[in-house]
């Protein structure tokens, strides 16, 4: 059977600075965390630039705004298919105080371009950034 999904990313940015999220993905492993944008599945019949706003709220409970799609993306993994859809947004400066993570996010914090392979791990997300000017 095949299967297809959309996801999305929302990758945050304010100057020169872009927002990364710290999750917890197994907490019986040595390394249970792991840095990544705002993600997210589009449920049924959701528009993409809901979801991406909606996990934006969900995940920093803050407004975002979206500044532009910034590309997109396909992957195969047997016979499930992913398309996605990364998006340039942004948040309010005086909406950082409000910032409340969800329990199995742990921190947040910006970082630089330069600070992306210190901070990422999924090396399809730092080829699919490679080159692009945010």
């Amino acid at each position: 059977m095949n299967n297809t999904y959309v996801r999305v990313k929302g990758i945050i940015k304010k100057g020169d600075e872009y927002l990364v999220i710290r999750r917890c993905v197994d907490d019986h492993i040595p390394t249970p965390y792991v840095w990544e944008f705002i993600d997210a599945e589009v449920q049924h019949g959701e528009a993409p630039d809901d979801t991406v706003l909606r996990a934006i709220e969900e995940l920093l409970s803050v407004e975002g705004v979206i500044e532009k799609v910034e590309y997109t993306w396909s992957n195969l993994l047997g016979d499930t298919h992913c398309v996605g859809i990364a998006y340039l947004c942004s948040i309010m400066e005086e909406d950082e105080a409000n910032i409340v993570l969800p329990e199995d996010y742990v921190e947040w914090k910006w970082i630089t371009r330069e600070e992306f392979p210190k901070y990422i791990d999924n090396t399809y997300v730092l080829q699919d950034l490679e080159g692009r000017v945010l």
